[in-house]
């Protein structure tokens, strides 16, 4: 007979470990996260950890997914101590971590020091959630086989490296390309690793979640001859995919299309990508200059975050090349007003700009109850009518009613619209 019990420290845990592997399976894992619940462990009884100590009681459902298990929802009020994985070394562990991370569609891995231990935490369906906690010995032990897959120095330094690295999981004989940054912090080094999507993974443009009238300004706009496209968001809303997406839209047969990235995320066919290195004097602005030498028609620029970078940018956009970027903010307003605080002239602006696409990752659950994330867009297309948006007095309601006057829908409507269609647990 199946019980549910509660706990409200995070003592349980350790021991049950000791004598319990770690789970590999997913089933009900988008129901659990969406209680604010993790799986811990799973032997005889399912091992349950709340990431909060308020969360409401979801025992009577556990009971009815779980029928045939034991169940305990461990309460965490107290962080985890550090314990060393069950796993035979840092390799088999690193191996494990990093391929369970691509399998399961996150996003991110975070090593970080944490009071006495090491935190490592995953990102999945926009959330950070704590997956480990390691003994600093074993966590040195981590760090230094990552940096030795990434081709980094073995020392800890002062002054932030960044690599790459491939791990090949064995099951399924599956490669997986990690990016990864390192730097030093308060009690150790800390490592953040983003999980780079194969071309094989990069949706069709029309699949990304752009509404109908959003999809057709974009392709319109993806099929000018020149013109500047600007994906706009915050760090990890999906805009280096989207422009993946569009740029996969394009006719490469026909087109010279030439990328610079940092890094370069996932092999395009048909296309020129250069990927930037600070170190050896490969800015965007140099690999800028030395491609439009190449005779481009379209141009991608993983980021625009410099003076150079976006004078060039626009520069190009307005001598016959189609050039698409990204830029880290807030909305459309507020990329107007980063193109001019760089020096940006406003009537270059209006002369060149094509198509603003601001884009939001917002949780959600596929069929199976598996975490995903559903981006939602809003489409500001460039006319003369859209003149006034560069006035440093333009308003959110400004561009609502621009928007409204293009009959294309805001973050807020394109939002609603979400939520009447998502997938909930009961669809």
């Amino acid at each position: 007979m199946s019980y549910v019990a509660t706990c409200l420290t995070a003592e349980v845990d350790i021991a049950l470990l000791a004598n319990s592997e770690l789970t590999e399976t997913n089933q009900n894992e988008g129901f659990l996260k969406q209680h604010g619940l993790t799986r811990i462990a799973e032997d005889e009884q399912w091992i349950l950890l709340s990431q909060d100590p308020q969360c409401k009681p979801v025992e009577p459902v556990l009971l009815s997914l779980f029928s045939d298990k034991k169940v305990i929802v461990v309460r965490n009020s107290h962080p985890l101590s550090g314990y060393m994985p069950l796993q035979n070394s840092a390799v088999d562990y690193v191996e494990q971590l990093l391929c369970e991370c691509a399998l399961n569609g996150g996003s991110d891995i975070h090593i970080e020091p944490y009071q006495s231990s090491y935190r490592v935490r995953t990102r999945s369906g926009g959330d950070l959630d704590t997956k480990d906690a390691l003994q600093v010995s074993f966590a040195k032990q981590v760090i230094a086989r990552i940096k030795v897959l990434a081709d980094l120095d073995l020392t800890e330094q002062p002054i932030p490296q960044d690599g790459r690295l491939t791990v090949a999981h064995k099951a399924t004989h599956q490669n997986f390309e990690f990016r990864l940054n390192c730097c030093s912090a308060l009690g150790g080094e800390k490592l953040v690793l983003r999980c780079l999507k194969s071309s094989e993974h990069i949706l069709p443009l029309a699949d990304t979640g752009l509404l109908k009238y959003q999809y057709q300004c974009f392709e319109q706009a993806l099929s000018k001859t020149q013109g500047l496209i600007i994906v706009t968001g915050p760090t990890g809303s999906g805009k280096t995919s989207t422009l993946y997406s569009a740029l996969q839209s394009i006719n490469v047969q026909k087109l010279n299309v030439c990328t610079v990235e940092d890094p370069i995320e996932a092999p395009l066919a048909g296309c020129t990508q250069l990927m930037v290195n600070e170190r050896k004097g490969l800015s965007f602005a140099s690999l800028l200059r030395a491609l439009l030498r190449q005779d481009p028609d379209v141009i991608m620029i993983g980021e625009i975050r410099d003076a150079e970078t976006a004078k060039i940018a626009l520069q190009a956009a307005q001598t016959g090349h189609l050039v698409l970027t990204t830029m880290h903010t807030n909305g459309s307003l507020e990329t107007l007003a980063r193109l001019k605080s760089l020096g940006v002239n406003p009537l270059d602006i209006a002369s060149a700009l094509t198509l603003i696409v601001s884009q939001r990752l917002l949780p959600a659950f596929d069929n199976n109850f598996q975490p995903h994330r559903q981006a939602i867009f809003e489409v500001l297309p460039w006319g003369q009518e859209a003149s006034p948006l560069l006035n440093s007095r333009a308003s959110g309601t400004d561009k609502a009613n621009y928007l409204e006057h293009l009959k294309l829908p805001t973050f807020e409507q394109a939002r609603a619209y979400y939520e009447r269609h998502k997938v909930s647990i009961n669809d």
